[in-house]
């Protein structure tokens, strides 16, 4: 055996019974890890090691509780007017402005204090180039998250204006736990983004889906429109003697100004016609009348008015449209058939009407147009 197939031998051997390497794929976790490490070395020259990362969704009405107190809020401006969102704690921030003006972090604990503009012109090209490498790396995953695009466009004073800068939906958080320093100091990067990539809003003057959905499903609906030929008004003994066969007297300029009733309110006039065969109304959107002057149109009540009661006095209103005193003026259902209670002038319940015409001689419809009479609006 040669010195070569010794050593051949000697190899597979020794490879007996080990698993192949693993080689572990890509996910959003492990870009943030090179992302982050990579940008700090770039940037600042600082080591940045990532200890941990958790994603979850969140809202708007939770983030102010869950961002640490002191923390630089960078407001991330993303594809199609979204919004997202950079935070540093104040060991981050202060761990950055170290390294940029000293060139290494110090060992004592940071100072409590509130970010200033300083810290954000300092540490937003980090952020800048951690947010480039992480959608650059990540795109390798199987199942990219839709983080592409954003970068820092402004400094947020407090958390407060979390809710008032971003839209209510659902965001997508990754919480970085961070050692600087070679583990002198540690700290906490937020990165936030929409869940889900939001839809383009419509241009001025366009309609969105939903918008055209819902016109759609209106103009489809059933609307049920009643005709008014003529209103007449008859005392009320004539109008409880109506029965078949009496006439109603209908004036012939009725024809021009028939009324359009939807669900008992006056909604056009019209005028009277005929169209292939049969009767039309041609509508006429600007009417001789205000629409709004004809209460008992709008109202949808009778224009029959009440004779014989000229002289009866009612109680007033109040402004509630109750009687000021219910007890005082108003007659009893028994009292009316005395007639110390009644007016002089008002007839009894048997003589009714015993001095008013009778129906037949108000009028007939002789002049009434037949069908070939009526004028054509086509």
């Amino acid at each position: 055996m040669s010195d070569d197939d010794l050593i051949s031998a000697m190899r597979r051997k020794a490879g007996v019974g080990r698993p192949p390497p693993e080689v572990t794929s890509m996910s959003a976790a492990k870009a943030l890890r090179l992302a982050v490490a990579k940008a700090a070395e770039d940037s600042t020259g600082m080591v940045m090691q990532v200890t941990d990362v958790v994603e979850e969704l969140t809202s708007t009405s939770r983030l102010p509780d869950q961002i640490p107190d002191n923390s630089l809020l960078a407001l991330l401006e993303g594809p199609e007017n979204a919004y997202g969102l950079a935070v540093f704690s104040l060991a981050v921030t202060t761990s950055v402005v170290e390294q940029m003006t000293t060139g290494n972090v110090q060992k004592h604990a940071p100072e409590d204090r509130k970010p200033t503009s300083t810290d954000s012109v300092m540490c937003f090209d980090l952020i800048d180039q951690m947010l480039a490498h992480f959608e650059h790396i990540v795109q390798e995953a199987a199942d990219p998250p839709q983080i592409d695009g954003y970068r820092t466009a402004a400094q947020l004073s407090e958390t407060r204006s979390i809710p008032i800068a971003f839209d209510d939906i659902r965001y997508r958080m990754f919480r970085i736990s961070v050692d600087m320093g070679l583990g002198l100091r540690s700290g906490e990067i937020m990165f936030i983004y929409p869940a889900y990539r939001p839809k383009p809003k419509p241009e001025p003057g366009t309609q969105s889906d939903w918008q055209r959905d819902f016109k759609t499903s209106v103009m489809k609906t059933e609307a049920n429109l009643d005709t008014v030929l003529h209103r007449i008004s008859l005392p009320l003994s004539d109008a409880a003697s109506l029965g078949v066969g009496m006439t109603i007297p209908i004036p012939h300029e009725a024809l021009m100004r028939v009324e359009l009733v939807a669900d008992g309110r006056r909604v056009s006039f019209g005028r009277l016609g005929q169209m292939n065969g049969h009767r039309a109304i041609r509508v006429d959107m600007d009417g001789p009348a205000s629409l709004d002057g004809d209460h008992g149109a709008r109202d949808g009540l009778s224009d029959i008015g009440v004779a014989g009661m000229g002289g009866t006095d009612f109680p007033a209103l109040a402004a509630d449209g109750m009687p000021d005193d219910l007890g005082a003026d108003i007659p009893s259902m028994g009292d009316f058939s005395a007639t110390e209670n009644m007016p002089d002038d008002f007839p009894s319940l048997g003589n009714m009407g015993g001095d008013l015409p009778p129906l037949g001689d108000i009028g007939d419809l002789s002049d009434f147009p037949a069908m070939g009479d009526l004028p054509s609006i086509d």
